[in-house]
């Protein structure tokens, strides 16, 4: 009580706490005025009871004091005075804690302060139970469900002051928030219906939630999805390769979608196939099988399934199918033409084949064969190949035997079974038989008759002709085989007229023979010498002869080789052949010569001897004499001093040569005269390019009179002096600048008349230019005679250098411009071997490098000198 003695109420507060939550009571501590303070607070239950106290009047104490009472808190509540305003927490809400609380408050001077604070316990819901449509209650999974069907939960919540809100969710969104009373007091439920579930809804999780307040968490089961699902898919793995008969083929076929995962199986038309293996990925969405198949012929066009299904769900059979194409070796079947008869064919007869081709792919190429040799298309002949058929036209026993047909395609050759063709033909004689049988009289001869025949014969007939008469022989002198196609007639003669011919003819279904087989009997005697003997294989110890054989006199015979040493004459051998004259003589000495004898023996004696020469090798000797000394035989001598020879004469011709090039390859240099080797007509061209100082003529040097202009050498061994000079040369050959030039320089010849006129055989000079130089140019310009050339220059006033006087200077030789080459259409008089052309200007001395100087040096004049093998070619004097 405070020292007014008076309390202040206020309005009551509403507080809320959960059960086995913490509540906070409010009680304001702060002192209405300053300098004042709470020195008590006293919390009271209902009005009546205290339960709390804080007491804050003990100043000695070092803490404050705190109460609670047993009964009501049990320790369970504290004071805070921390927090504003200060607050009452109880932990641990029981229901009996719920009621009307009064908080007192004493000040150390002001009233007494009263705070009523209506505490509320809320008791949350039990846990929702989910249900399923059967009645089942569900824990975490409900299902399984298929692909479209229905789902119907009921989530039932009991308990709960206030009652509580039961709701659906999914994740974050809410499904259904309409609930209503339970069968019994304090139920309350909410049904959730999911139409047509697909598989979005797999595994999905559906939360049933009850709450009633906002200060605990709601209460909540959870329940997922579980559903059975068909095989969205299934493929066979193929790319539509064709399969080859008789490999074996891995085939792979896959499955997604299922749960649980499908199980795969495999047919063909219908049938099971077991020969499989099967294979489950990690999350059970995929299933993969392999099938080993190994197709064969049989199986081409076949269907191929792969099934999937999943046994939980009923009518979840899903299949795919491949049409096999399987690829095999062509299978033939060969046989003759549907309306003949195999055993009634005979020589004239049409005959028809027929080839049947079962091939995948189709055959490209089909061929015949006869005994092993293929038939080519001979319509002439009366052979015809067609593709599947083959007609042999007016057969003949030769096209008698076995055909077969063979066709082909990327997996290989297919052969066909063998058919015979029997061709039924008289019977005709064997060749090779033995035609002549000597025999002596009383003595018996086999005579052996061997034909050949289809069918083979079944009757044999002899006659016997001696040139006087032909009769038949007795059947009981001869036995028949049939099966051998053989008849032997055993003979005897027993005078001389029983000599002579016997003939056998043999009988089949096709008729008697035509032409029959024909023997000799003569009188029996000495067989024949052998001839062309031949020695081979000779060796140190052994060799080999062989020889052919002659008539036998018409009695079996055998073959005799005797071997003597040449120096002694001793046997060395004596060996016997049978069957034919082949001997091989063994175990004789090296290096022996040898005389050989050879016979033909039979019943009435030996032939005449054939001689051979043989020898055996030499064994190989060590050789341990004196080495032969070298020795220079005539032979040897001459073949070394003929190679000698030639030696020195190709040294002395290369250098020869190489004197020869290098005096071609010298140049004028400041003698007045020099020569060079002639050119081929041929090549004067070439040698113009290679030495353009030579100046070819054709016509020996010309030297015109009274002038100062000479030519000297020539070509064809005729001297300067007697060659033609230009006062007969045509009027049109030279320009009448050039004439009146040339007169011009009359006064001035004489003073280079001094170089000798060469006479140089099959040799070429260099062309000399000769020009007296005036000591003033009015020298030059008032000769009349040089009119013409100063007309023929031009003004040479213009030039620098003229009018002034000039002194007499040596004589200089002309210089050629190399950079012009020859014009092969110039024409020339052909008596004259060039011309004179006018003087050029000044742009002539710029290109010989000639320049005038004014004052010092005298003037230089050019002259221009064409000839027919050179082009114009210029000379600065």
């Amino acid at each position: 009580m405070n020292a007014s003695g008076c309390s202040r109420t206020r309005p009551i507060v509403t507080a809320r706490a959960v059960l086995q939550g913490t509540a906070e009571l409010p009680c304001d501590i702060r002192p209405p005025r300053q300098n004042d303070s709470a020195i008590l607070v006293v919390w009271y239950k209902s009005d009546i009871t205290p339960i709390y106290s804080y007491d804050m009047r003990g100043k000695q104490s070092e803490k404050d004091s705190h109460w609670n009472d047993k009964n009501h808190l049990n320790d369970r509540a504290f004071f805070r005075t921390v927090t504003e305003p200060a607050t009452l927490n109880i932990n641990h809400i029981e229901e009996r804690d719920g009621g009307e609380y009064r908080c007192r408050v004493d000040f150390a001077k002001s009233p007494t302060r009263n705070s009523r604070i209506h505490l509320t316990v809320i008791v949350p819901p039990h846990k929702p139970n989910i249900i399923d449509e059967h009645g089942t209650i569900v824990q975490t999974i409900t299902g399984p469900y298929e692909e479209n069907e229905d789902m119907k939960l009921q989530c039932l919540v009991s308990g709960g002051r206030p009652e509580p809100k039961v709701k659906w969710w999914r994740g974050e969104m809410l499904l259904d928030s309409t609930d209503e009373p339970g069968e019994f007091p304090s139920l309350r439920r909410n049904t959730l219906i999911v139409k047509q579930l697909s598989r979005a809804d797999l595994h999905a999780v559906f939360i049933c939630q009850a709450s009633n307040n906002n200060i605990s968490q709601p209460v909540s089961a959870s329940v997922t999805i579980e559903m059975h699902l068909k095989p969205m898919s299934v493929t066979i793995l193929s790319n539509d390769t064709p399969l080859s008969a008789g490999r074996k083929y891995d085939i792979n076929c896959i499955t997604v979608g299922s749960r649980p995962p499908a199980k795969l199986s495999w047919y063909m038309n219908g049938k099971k196939l077991n020969n499989h293996t099967e294979k489950v990925s990690q999350d059970g969405n995929t299933t993969s099988s392999t099938l080993i198949l190994k197709p064969t012929l049989s199986d081409h066009d076949k269907m191929i399934t792969c099934r999937a299904e999943n046994s939980k769900i009923q009518r979840s059979i899903m299949e795919d199918t491949w049409k096999l194409n399987v690829f095999f070796v062509p299978i033939l079947h060969l046989k003759l033409g549907s309306n003949m008869n195999p055993d009634d064919i005979e020589e004239g007869d049409d005959v028809y084949f027929e080839c049947k081709v079962h091939a995948n792919p189709n055959a490209y190429k089909v061929i015949w064969k006869h005994n092993g040799n293929v038939i080519q298309n001979n319509a002439k002949n009366g052979v015809i190949v067609q593709e599947y058929s083959l007609a042999l036209r007016k057969v003949n026993r030769s096209q008698a035997g076995n055909y077969t047909c063979i066709a082909s395609n990327v997996e290989g050759d297919g052969y066909s079974n063998t058919v015979e063709l029997k061709i039924m033909y008289k019977p005709i004689c064997l060749p090779d038989q033995k035609r002549i049988y000597g025999v002596a009289r009383h003595e018996d001869a086999r005579i052996s008759c061997n034909v050949e025949a289809y069918p083979p014969p079944d009757s044999f007939r002899w006659t016997f002709n001696n040139t006087e008469e032909m009769v038949d022989v007795s059947e009981s002198k001869y036995k028949n085989s049939t099966r051998r196609s053989q008849s032997i007639l055993v003979y005897r003669p027993m005078t001389e007229m029983d000599y002579g011919t016997v003939s056998c003819w043999a009988s089949n279904t096709a008729g008697q023979q035509n032409n029959a087989c024909v023997f000799h009997i003569i009188p029996a005697g000495k067989p024949e010498s052998l001839y062309n003997c031949t020695l081979s294989n000779q060796t140190t110890e052994s060799l080999s002869v062989e020889c052919c054989v002659g008539f036998d006199g018409g009695q079996p015979q055998h073959f005799l080789l005797e071997v003597f040493d040449q120096q002694t004459g001793i046997l060395q051998a004596n060996i016997t052949s049978k069957r034919n004259a082949a001997f091989t003589v063994r175990d004789l000495e090296a290096g022996k010569v040898l005389n050989m004898v050879l016979y033909a023996v039979n019943a009435k004696g030996r032939s005449e001897p054939t001689s051979l020469e043989g020898f055996t090798l030499k064994v190989a000797e060590k050789q341990t004499g004196i080495p032969v000394p070298f020795e220079i035989t005539p032979l040897l001598g001459g073949l070394i001093g003929v190679v000698t020879a030639l030696l020195f004469v190709t040294i002395a011709t290369l250098v020869a040569m190489k004197i020869r090039n290098e005096r071609r390859a010298q140049r004028p240099s400041d003698l007045p005269l020099k020569k060079s080797a002639v050119p081929s007509s041929e090549d004067l061209y070439d040698t113009d390019d290679r030495n353009p100082d030579v100046v070819p003529i054709n016509k020996g040097g010309v030297k015109f009179k009274g002038s100062d202009y000479q030519l000297t050498g020539s070509i064809s061994g005729t001297p300067l002096a007697t060659q033609s000079t230009p006062d007969r040369l045509p009027s049109t050959s030279l320009s009448i600048q050039q004439v009146t030039h040339l007169q011009g320089l009359s006064p001035y010849s004489q003073e280079y008349n001094n170089y000798p006129t060469l006479s140089l055989s099959n040799e070429v000079t260099y062309a000399e230019l000769c020009l007296s130089r005036p000591t003033a140019l009015s020298t030059l310009a008032t000769d009349t005679k040089l009119t013409g050339i100063v007309s023929g220059i031009g003004s040479l006033s213009t030039l620098e250098g003229y009018g002034k006087p000039c002194t007499r200077e040596t004589t200089i030789y002309a210089c050629i411009d190399h950079n012009t080459r020859p014009l092969k259409g110039d024409p020339s008089p052909p008596s004259l071997p060039f011309t004179l052309a006018p003087l050029s200007t000044r742009s002539t001395f710029q290109d010989c490098n000639v320049s005038t100087m004014s004052g010092k040096h005298p003037t230089r004049e050019v002259v221009t000198v064409r000839t027919p093998l050179i082009s114009t070619q210029e000379s600065c004097v």
